[in-house]
């Protein structure tokens, strides 16, 4: 799919082995400016080994999409997968990040919207995604209409659920 907005043209397409480089970089990247205070910081060579494992393993039908600024460079990624540890939820969104300087664009909208539309696909109708409660950027999750999952003691510990995917399906690609 190809988007445009003021910031360029993108295209959002599956990731492949090829990328690894530059979605190891933006791993740790966004990572790193969206925890500064989190210590010991997940370093390269750590991201590297996971993204491999993730590439050649492929546990529970593991993907990956990314947002590609047309003559440039990819610039964020989305990963999912089929989920079977909770039985209210079908699959899941791991992983979600950008760019500092393209956050808040819609790009990441339109990669869980397409995210949820492979589930669809695959007759999914649930998601759930395990994210920090203390990321400064988790009203993008409400906004999205996410169901703010708690704790057996009730506390919210990040994690967001949706159990309609159509609707999230809807919302993500709302304004395209």
């Amino acid at each position: 799919m190809i988007f445009n907005n003021s910031n360029g043209t993108f295209l959002i397409r599956e990731a492949n082995l090829e990328d690894l480089h530059v979605l190891v970089h933006i791993h740790v990247t966004s990572w790193n400016a969206t925890y500064p205070d989190y210590h010991p910081k997940p370093t390269s060579q750590l991201r590297k080994m996971q993204w491999e494992k993730a590439f050649n393993e492929k546990e529970g039908n593991w993907f990956c999409y990314v947002a590609e600024k047309q003559g440039e460079q990819i610039v964020g990624f989305a990963t999912g997968n089929d989920f079977h540890d909770e039985p209210e939820f079908e699959s899941q969104l791991n992983k979600i990040h950008f760019l500092k300087d393209y956050q808040r664009l819609g790009l990441g909208r339109l990669l869980v919207g397409h995210v949820v539309k492979r589930f669809i696909e695959k007759g999914f109708q649930s998601m759930l995604l395990f994210a920090d409660a203390g990321n400064p950027n988790i009203k993008f999750y409400d906004l999205l209409e996410g169901e703010r999952l708690h704790d057996n003691q009730g506390k919210f510990q990040g994690s967001f659920g949706w159990r309609n995917l159509e609707r999230l399906k809807e919302l993500c690609f709302l304004k395209n």
